[in-house]
């Protein structure tokens, strides 16, 4: 990783707080790869004023990098939003502004703003369909290095629900407990029992 490759502004756009919280952590682990003294700070985008928010984003005195955390950014006053979008357009290469927005009505304009100045948008919106959430699983697994068969993630999502911290907990769980090929028979040994009868399992039967 290199300076250049961090992008300079982040919009983290969803409620779901899973992937929220991880987009986060990902953004400072990146940061930190590429200097560990990077200084993290953490504001609440309702409680800042335009006067918090030039102090944050002016050059630092002792130098080293930034990576300034902005949660709830839908709820951000039009002053605020004004000072944020401004310094979108020309942000400091040494600061990293990564905006948490919940990505509904509220607050859209900022949201449309930082799109519109060249934010990189990390999606983080809560999954709607089975489908997204047996691909959740199967990427999950993979970001763990191991490898789930379709069936497999069915099974787990039929195992689990559709919670994702506890799809998350329970895909590193299937990762540290086998060689990381995950396949239906792995999922059925481990949640034996937890499966309700569903028309899956009839259907097998």
């Amino acid at each position: 990783m290199t300076p250049a490759s961090l992008a300079p502004i982040l919009l983290v756009l969803g409620d779901e707080e899973l992937l929220a919280t991880r987009a986060v952590s990902e953004a400072v682990a990146k940061a930190r790869s590429v200097d560990p003294g990077v200084d993290v700070r953490e504001y609440q985008a309702g409680a800042l004023t335009p006067g918090e928010v030039a102090e944050m984003l002016s050059p630092s005195l002792f130098g080293g990098r930034r990576l300034l955390v902005l949660r709830a950014g839908q709820d951000a006053r039009k002053d605020l939003v004004a000072a944020l979008l401004a310094y979108a357009k020309n942000p400091d290469p040494d600061v990293q502004l990564v905006v948490l927005h919940l990505g509904a009505a509220k607050g859209k304009a900022f949201a449309d703003g930082l799109k519109a100045a060249g934010a990189t948008v990390v999606p983080a919106a809560k999954l709607k369909g089975h489908r997204d959430r047996v691909a959740f699983v199967r990427d999950e697994i993979r970001r763990g290095g191991g490898k789930c068969t379709e069936d497999a993630a069915e099974a787990l999502l039929a195992a689990v629900g559709n919670d994702l911290r506890e799809l998350a907990a329970a895909c590193s769980q299937l990762i540290a407990d086998t060689d990381g090929r995950i396949g239906a028979d792995t999922v059925a040994r481990y949640y034996r029992g937890r499966v309700e009868v569903s028309g899956f399992t009839v259907a097998d039967a």
